[in-house]
């Protein structure tokens, strides 16, 4: 473990100092974050031994005010990032090494506001659930696993292009029943970090004008997952939704959407019910460009597994591929107990 921190301190000291050479459009940070994993079901209370610990470095793409966008949402950034943790846990969980692209977004327009992250990336967790190894850790149990981070920070500025950066984060790892057992891991962390090349942005919304896009849609999509119900048996189950929204836009930065999901789902056979699910949603998108971050909110119409998954509800992202293509990556959920990841094309009708 100590050669893997090493290593990765050196990489970090490497690009700061190039970091620091830079025009400062480009930042990059250092942090160092402790906490401890969350046992959010009972089960897992045996997993959580020691605090946790976390180092990480991340390249800021900021931005400048040159996207209309940008000037909405008060100069967001974009970047990567690249982070080592130490669960607390050396017997049943280890290490994990993960990186992620993530948007940050100042909550207000002044200076120094505080700053809204999230991340979406991979992680590889270094032990997972094994029947007669390690049947412990009924957390994970896939090494390769997604990784959602949830980050408040809020940034004091230095001389020559620097910046303190403290942060409260909820770091998240799971497959999306990809691979059983999976209740995931979460983990709370308080963080502090070091900021060199930052953008110094003059905020100007004069120049603000009004949504050109038309303001109502119509999207037809199609996904695919894959899922297990219970290890060890690692049988993978396919999946396939249909979705119809229909959404209104309100302004640059806001749309509203209703609709309805047909779905196959073929994972229901292992509990004698229909494959066939039908539910209606409703959901809110937040647009950053040709990039939309979506939530959703509904209720089966028809054949809910059981009472306690009568609410569903999705997290996801999408892309315009095309001005009437988009590519979306999406986690359904029964509260916060994911059901499957899936990837899929949606079609603008109108």
């Amino acid at each position: 473990m100590s050669i893997r921190l090493i290593v990765f301190a050196s990489f970090i000291f490497i690009i700061l100092n190039v970091a620091s050479q830079n025009d400062s459009k480009y930042s990059f940070e250092t942090n160092l974050s402790y906490g401890r994993l969350l046992a959010h079901r009972t089960v897992m209370k045996n997993l959580v031994v020691n605090n946790s610990y976390s180092l990480e470095s991340t390249l800021n793409f900021n931005t400048n005010g040159s996207k209309l966008y940008e000037r909405y949402y008060h100069y967001p950034s974009f970047g990567i990032t690249i982070n080592y943790t130490h669960s607390g846990n050396n017997e049943q969980i280890g290490s994990i090494i993960s990186s992620y692209a993530f948007f940050t977004l100042p909550l207000n327009k002044t200076k120094n506001a505080m700053r809204f992250k999230l991340g979406l990336g991979v992680g590889w967790i270094e032990k997972i659930f094994d029947l007669e190894t390690n049947f412990q850790n009924i957390a994970i149990g896939s090494h390769i696993n997604t990784n959602i981070q949830i980050k408040f920070e809020k940034t004091i500025n230095l001389k020559n292009l620097k910046q303190l950066k403290f942060a409260l984060l909820l770091n998240h790892l799971s497959n999306g029943s990809f691979q059983t057992p999976n209740l995931g891991l979460n983990f709370i962390q308080l963080q502090t970090g070091y900021l060199i090349g930052f953008f110094q942005n003059k905020i100007d919304t004069t120049r603000l004008v009004q949504l050109k896009n038309k303001p109502t849609q119509l999207v037809l999509y199609n996904s695919s997952a894959f899922k297990e119900n219970q290890a060890p048996e690692n049988k993978k189950y396919y999946i396939n939704e249909t979705t119809l929204q229909f959404s209104f836009r309100k302004g640059l930065k806001t749309s509203f959407f209703t609709g309805t999901d047909i779905i196959v789902n073929n994972s229901l056979i292992d509990f004698n019910k229909n494959k066939l699910q039908v539910g209606v949603f409703t959901g809110h998108i937040m647009h950053l460009d040709k990039l939309k971050i979506g939530v959703q909110l509904g209720s089966y119409l028809f054949n809910r597994k059981d009472k306690s998954e009568t609410i569903y509800n999705k997290l996801f992202c999408e892309y315009e591929l095309h001005k009437k293509v988009f590519a979306r990556l999406s986690l359904k959920s029964h509260w916060a107990k994911a059901d499957f990841f899936s990837l899929g094309i949606g079609y603008r009708l109108i």
